[in-house]
């Protein structure tokens, strides 16, 4: 297998190593997507697999800003032992200089909870329903567990982010189930057109036998991941990055493929919120 492979974004090249990686193989003669295993099947936004949409007035963005600059300032003080003197997210790696560091604060932003960003996040829930047209739940169904609220950092010109990917594919290979929930994506800080999340639209739609990818987690420039790695999809390897911008919410299907969120600003770190919910079929 080769060791290098490579990818596309907003038309530029990419060449990313997979040294060590799993074997990649082809799918199953199926299509992933469809009205009973796709909640968001039928949306005006489908086709396309994602969608861009306003969701917080300027005073609500301020106020989840400045909780999460709080909050991950608290985490890098206790964590790393310094005072993070006029921190702001944007500068988030001036103070967190190196791979070890990183992980331990980011060992903590992926498993927060509504009070750590003193901003009511379930508030939104229904408002992310209204613009669906039916209810949410942060309630796993399958396992009864509350979902928590991930909080990606990914710092300029590193490998802060994860392989291209389906967020079904875990539930697919394990245990040969389609996890029925619906991606949120929304932009707090240094989000721009050379660091925003990467999008192959309308790849949701392509038959699992033209997708070539791993089936049990993959490796990328040295890091190993739980995702299933994707190298193509029906001959194709480009994606967009979104267009998102502050205040909105990027909503997507969880079979669209994803991911290779490289920052390309050379001195500026992103921050997102990301999180998944079901149907509410209570």
């Amino acid at each position: 297998m080769a060791k290098d492979i490579e990818y596309q974004i907003n038309g530029n090249n990419y060449t990313v190593s997979i040294e060590g990686s799993p074997v990649l193989q082809f799918g199953e003669d199926e299509v992933l997507s469809k009205a009973d295993s796709d909640i968001t099947f039928g949306q005006a936004w489908y086709d396309e697999g994602f969608t861009e949409v306003d969701l917080l007035n300027e005073e609500e963005f301020t106020d989840l800003k400045k909780g999460l600059i709080n909050s991950i300032e608290e985490i890098i003080k206790k964590e790393l032992s310094i005072v993070p003197e006029n921190f702001n997210l944007e500068n988030y790696h001036h103070f967190v200089k190196d791979n070890a560091s990183h992980y331990k604060i980011v060992s903590k932003t992926r498993d927060l909870f509504e009070e750590d960003f003193k901003f009511p996040i379930t508030q939104l829930i229904s408002r992310l329903g209204d613009k669906l047209g039916f209810n949410l739940t942060d309630v796993d169904p399958a396992t009864k567990k509350k979902l928590h609220i991930i909080v990606r950092i990914n710092r300029p010109q590193s490998n802060d982010y994860n392989p291209p990917h389906k967020d079904i594919y875990e539930g697919v290979d394990n245990d040969s189930i389609i996890p029925q929930f619906v991606n949120f994506w929304i932009p707090i800080a240094g989000v721009t057109n050379k660091s925003s999340l990467p999008l192959a639209p309308k790849s949701h739609k392509v038959n699992e036998k033209l997708i070539s990818r791993t089936f049990d987690g993959g490796m990328m420039e040295g890091n190993k991941y739980r995702v299933r790695m994707i190298k193509s999809w029906g001959g194709d390897n480009s994606f967009i990055r979104s267009n998102v911008q502050s205040g909105q919410v990027l909503i997507f299907s969880s079979h669209l493929i994803h991911g290779l969120a490289i920052n390309n600003e050379e001195d500026k770190t992103r921050v997102a919120l990301e999180f998944r919910l079901f149907k509410d079929n209570a």
